[in-house]
């Protein structure tokens, strides 16, 4: 059974990931698909704090119409890749890497190559990785900034 087209959203613990869950909640909503949430902890415990901003991005998810899942698993890129694919994630979305990088957004690009990745910064600012054959192909509708 080929899985419905959907706009993906990858977060982390960090209460801030909202601004993604409502970018692509937007994206979604232009190209009439699911959302999913997607949360890959690692497998060493994060404390309370991390329950609690887990729990207030669960509930941003339900509020945009979606189910957020966790997983905890230390090859992040490698679990969003496989779970995109099972869901049929037409985009995704991503936060800005910081300062060290930690190289998910390039190795999940690798991984899904012809899937188009957003990042969306704490500006709210979004920049685009685009698959080569969507260089001269119609892209979706412009993304709008993300809201704060």
């Amino acid at each position: 059974m080929k899985a419905k087209s959907a706009v993906m959203v990858c977060v982390t613990g960090q209460r801030d990931c909202d601004r993604l869950i409502r970018a692509g909640r937007r994206l979604a909503d232009q190209e009439a698909c699911d959302l999913h949430v997607l949360c890959v902890q690692p497998v060493e415990p994060c404390g309370t704090s991390c329950g609690e901003e887990l729990e207030y991005l669960r509930q941003t998810a339900r509020d945009a119409g979606a189910e957020m899942t966790v997983y905890f698993q230390d090859n992040a890129p490698v679990i969003a890749a496989s779970f995109a694919r099972r869901i049929g994630a037409k985009h995704i979305f991503t936060g800005m890497a910081e300062a060290p990088v930690n190289g998910f957004v390039e190795i999940l690009h690798k991984l899904l190559p012809k899937t188009p990745i957003s990042m969306v910064a704490k500006s709210g600012v979004i920049y685009n990785i685009w698959p080569e054959e969507a260089k001269s192909a119609a892209r979706p509708a412009k993304l709008a900034p993300a809201l704060k």
